[in-house]
């Protein structure tokens, strides 16, 4: 609480103004630029953005010299891990999965997509998604689930918690996937403590995307998960006009397909998305730290694109100008996407330990005690921990640890695509 105070009381008024003002401005120029593929167009005001953000983390930071002014942003969206603690993860993740994934590309053993198209019709979709994610946990006695354009959770309190997904008539993977990822936040605020103190909120952006991503990837994407819910899915979408006849193991092959030739991070698969958040975290380090100009961005972008995924860009609205993020002076937000991710594998690790038939209960469709680990080991714990690192070695004995996180793309890629 005090941390928090003395955040926000070192801003001069003036100061916040111009933040306001500037992440107008800067938005609206950027969703120009972003149409008319112009990215000097909105330069500018992104050095701006960088420059106020830079301003703004000194002020915060006050004479404590010794932290860097991008670890002072980080700590606003995930407190207690600084650039050089990030910087020794992500470098280990990248030295492992570039090659790695090269290696997949290669592969001519591509699971086949035919389960993912077709004709599905959206009251079937909700109707399934609904059953799915309040199976596993999400508590619609405290909630509600709707539709938007982009799926997102909002928390009234604990017993409001609201989730939506979005659907298409010619796919059902992404609406699956959207519910259950929402239905993870929810129900990391559903199971916080109900004080109106901070302490009793999440303890960070890398945290929450954790819960989010245990149940989307460790549950959702598993292949147990699709032996349960493969009946569900076939009840909602076999018609005579549409035939939806898949076994569990074609359902778990196709959501678990990789798409080499991605360009946008929002729309990768979990094998290359990590690679997609480090390019960004480099970029805007770099930029704050002074060694990157704002101007030389897109040639930077394009030349990590290729260097770490092998993908040439065609375009900065396909690159660089993809995200909102910095135009909301956001920076230092991409990478809890991808502590998010590796702690999600941690947390997977753990809860196979303590529940050991944890697999024959995902099959069974039994995921209380599942949930009822995570709320003893996370939810509860509000911001009680100084960081993820904190609380991890509290609650499973040791820090955050990506080896789990590439363990786990090794141990499920490898075979899926039947390389040695």
């Amino acid at each position: 609480e005090q941390d928090a105070f003395t955040k926000s009381t070192c801003i001069p008024d003036e100061l916040a103004a111009r933040k306001a003002s500037l992440e107008a401005s800067a938005n609206h120029q950027w969703v120009k630029a972003r149409q008319s593929n112009d990215f000097a167009a909105f330069a500018g005001a992104l050095k701006d953005c960088f420059d106020t953000a830079k301003e703004i983390a000194s002020l915060q930071r006050g004479d404590n010299t010794d932290v860097s002014l991008y670890s002072q942003m980080l700590d606003q969206f995930e407190m207690g891990m600084a650039s050089s603690r990030i910087d020794e993860l992500f470098n280990q993740v990248q030295s492992e999965l570039v090659p790695f994934i090269a290696k997949i590309r290669a592969s001519e053993n591509a699971p086949s997509l035919d389960a993912l198209s077709g004709k599905f019709d959206i009251d079937a979709q909700k109707s399934a998604c609904q059953k799915i994610v309040t199976a596993i946990g999400f508590d619609e006695g405290h909630g509600r689930i709707d539709v938007s354009v982009h799926p997102f959770t909002m928390s009234l309190s604990g017993a409001d918690v609201r989730i939506t997904s979005r659907f298409s008539d010619d796919e059902w993977y992404q609406g699956l996937m959207g519910t259950i990822h929402e239905g993870g936040h929810a129900m990391y605020e559903q199971n916080l403590g109900d004080s109106e103190l901070s302490l009793d909120s999440a303890l960070s952006m890398g945290v929450h995307e954790s819960q989010s991503l245990f149940w989307e990837r460790h549950i959702g994407k598993s292949r147990a998960f699709y032996e349960w819910a493969q009946p569900i899915l076939v009840e909602a979408f076999n018609t005579d006009d549409n035939k939806f006849e898949y076994s569990a193991e074609e359902l778990y092959s196709a959501v678990n397909a990789v798409d080499f030739n991605n360009l946008i991070r929002v729309e990768a698969d979990e094998l290359t998305y990590p690679l997609h958040v480090i390019l960004r975290y480099n970029i805007e380090r770099d930029v704050v730290a002074g060694k990157l100009d704002v101007a030389d961005i897109p040639a930077r972008w394009n030349a990590d694109m290729k260097s770490l995924l092998d993908i040439d860009v065609p375009d900065d609205t396909k690159g660089c100008l993809q995200d909102i993020h910095w135009s909301c002076l956001a920076i230092g937000y991409f990478p809890t996407y991808l502590l998010g991710s590796m702690m999600a594998a941690q947390l997977a690790h753990y809860c196979k330990v303590a529940i050991p038939d944890m697999d024959d209960k995902i099959k069974a469709g039994e995921f209380d005690e599942i949930r009822s680990w995570l709320t003893k080991r996370v939810h509860t714990h509000g911001k009680r921990y100084k960081s993820l690192d904190d609380l991890l070695l509290a609650e499973v004995g040791e820090e955050l640890n990506p080896q789990y996180f590439l363990d786990y793309l090794k141990e499920k890629y490898v075979p899926l695509y039947k390389v040695e």
